[in-house]
C-alpha cells in the first residue's frame, strides 16, 4: 500500500506521545547500548537494562544539545544521487526538518558497535569507590558510530540563574547542504505554527511551538552559498528571541556570536574549524554492577563533540561533582570526569551512592591487571 492510500486516521495519528526532537538519533545511540546488554544477557542470563531508556511515558531520557520541543516524527532526508556519499569527510551533509523546525537525521540510520578488549580501550574508567550493597561484576567496551552533523549544534549559549538553572538559551545548527521539509503526515502535538519571516535581513521560515508554559522558536535560513542553517531559542518571548538572534551571524562554515548583543548569555560551545562530519566514531565503555540482585550499568562515551555544559536544556541545573560538570535529569546523572567523556548513570533512590561511584572513577593504565580480571568474557 502506498503512503497516499493510507487511511487518513493513520496519517494524522500521534505515534509517539510526548517525544522530543532528536529521539530517532538518540535511539540509534540506544541501539549501541542494547547491543552491549544483549552480549551480557547471552553470556550471563541477566537481562540488560538500558542506561538511557524511556522514562516519563515514552520520552527517551538522553540529553542532546538541542531538545527544545516535543514532536511525534521527523522527516526522511532528501535522496542523493549515487556516488555523492563517496567523498569521505567532504560528503554532502543532509538533514530533515521536523514539524517544529528542528533538524533531524536520516530515519534509516543504524548505529554500529564492535566489541573491543578493555585493556585496548581508551576510556578505561574504573570505580575506586564501591558503596555497600554494590558488587562490581565486569567492564566491557564497544567501538561505536553515531550521527553528528545533523544533530550537533555549532553554537550553544545559555542564561543561568544564581543556582545554575538554565532559564533560556540559543542553539544554532549547521551548515548542512540539503534539507527536506515536512509535507503532511503525522504532526507534532500540539501543532506548531509555521510562517515566512525575515531574520537578520535574510528570508527565513519561523516555527513557534508551545511547550508546557513557554513558547519555543526556531528559524531556518540559507546563507550566500546556499547552505542551510537552523536556530532555536527557548525560554523567551518572540521579541526577546529576535533580539538574541541578532547576535548570531555566519561566516563561511563558522557561526559568529556577537555577545554584546545578547547580554546575560554565556557561550557554552562554539565550533571552530571544519563542520561536523555526517557521522562520528566514539568508544562506549560500560561498568556493570549488581545491586540487591538487580543489574545496574554505568556507561561512558568518549570523543564527545560537545562539552557536557552545552548538552543542558532549559529548566535543568548545571551542577558540580568533584570539580567537574554534572547534570541531574529525569532519574539519571550525567557527569563529565574529563573533557570529551560523558558518563551516564541511572538513579534509583540512591543518588548519594551513584555520585560516590562517579566521583571515584579513575582511568587505569592499559596494563592494570584489573582490566583483565573484570573484563567481560565474550
Amino acid at each position: 500500500m502506498s503512503r497516499d492510500r493510507l487511511p487518513a486516521g493513520l496519517l494524522t495519528a500521534n505515534p509517539v506521545p510526548g517525544a522530543e526532537p532528536g529521539d530517532r538519533e538518540r535511539l540509534a545511540a540506544i541501539r549501541v547500548a542494547v547491543d552491549a546488554r544483549r552480549n551480557v544477557a547471552a553470556r550471563t542470563g541477566v537481562p540488560g537494562v538500558l542506561v538511557a531508556g524511556p522514562r516519563r511515558g515514552r520520552r527517551v531520557a538522553v540529553l542532546a544539545g538541542l531538545t527544545v520541543a516535543a514532536v511525534s516524527v521527523s522527516l526522511g532526508v532528501a535522496i542523493l544521487e549515487p556516488g555523492m556519499h563517496d567523498r569521505g569527510e567532504d560528503r554532502l551533509i543532509t538533514a530533515a526538518v521536523a514539524a517544529d523546525g528542528t533538524l533531524s537525521c536520516d530515519g534509516t540510520y543504524e548505529g554500529q558497535a564492535r566489541p573491543i578488549r578493555p585493556d585496548r580501550a581508551e576510556v578505561r574508567l574504573f570505580p575506586t569507590v564501591v558503596p555497600a550493597g554494590w558488587q562490581l561484576l565486569d567492564v566491557f567496551a564497544r567501538d561505536s558510530t553515531g550521527p553528528a552533523a545533523c544533530i550537533t549544534p555549532s553554537l550553544v549559549a545559555g542564561d543561568f540563574d544564581e543556582q545554575g538553572v538554565m532559564r533560556g538559551g540559543v542553539w544554532v545548527n549547521g551548515p548542512v547542504d540539503r534539507i527536506s521539509y515536512e509535507k503532511g503526515g503525522a504532526q507534532a502535538v500540539p501543532a506548531p505554527t509555521r510562517s515566512e519571516d525575515v531574520l537578520n535581513g535574510r528570508p527565513a521560515v519561523r516555527y513557534e511551538f508551545r511547550q508546557e508554559d513557554r513558547t519555543n522558536y526556531s528559524w531556518l535560513w540559507s546563507d550566500d552559498r546556499g547552505r542551510h542553517w537552523q536556530a532555536s531559542v527557548a525560554g523567551y518571548s518572540l521579541d526577546r528571541a529576535r533580539r538574541l538572534m541578532a547576535a548570531v551571524g555566519t561566516d563561511g562554515d563558522q557561526v559568529v556570536w556577537s555577545g554584546g548583543k545578547a547580554p546575560g548569555l554565556r557561550v557554552l560551545h562554539l565550533r571552530t574549524g571544519r563542520p561536523y562530519p555526517a557521522e562520528t566514531s566514539f568508544e562506549a565503555w560500560h561498568i556493570r554492577f549488581s545491586v540487591g540482585g538487580r543489574e545496574r550499568v554505568i556507561s561512558a562515551d568518549s570523543d564527545r563533540l560537545l562539552p557536557l555544559a552545552a548538552e543542558i536544556r532549559t529548566g535543568l541545573r548545571l551542577g558540580d561533582l568533584a570539580g567537574h560538570p554534572e547534570i541531574d535529569w529525569s532519574g539519571q546523572i550525567y557527569y563529565e570526569p574529563q573533557a570529551g567523556i560523558r558518563v551516564v548513570a541511572d538513579v534509583q533512590g540512591d543518588a548519594d551512592d551513584v555520585r560516590a561511584i562517579l566521583a571515584g572513577l579513575r582511568r587505569l593504565p592499559a596494563d592494570d591487571p584489573r582490566l583483565d580480571e573484570y573484563a567481560l568474557r565474550e
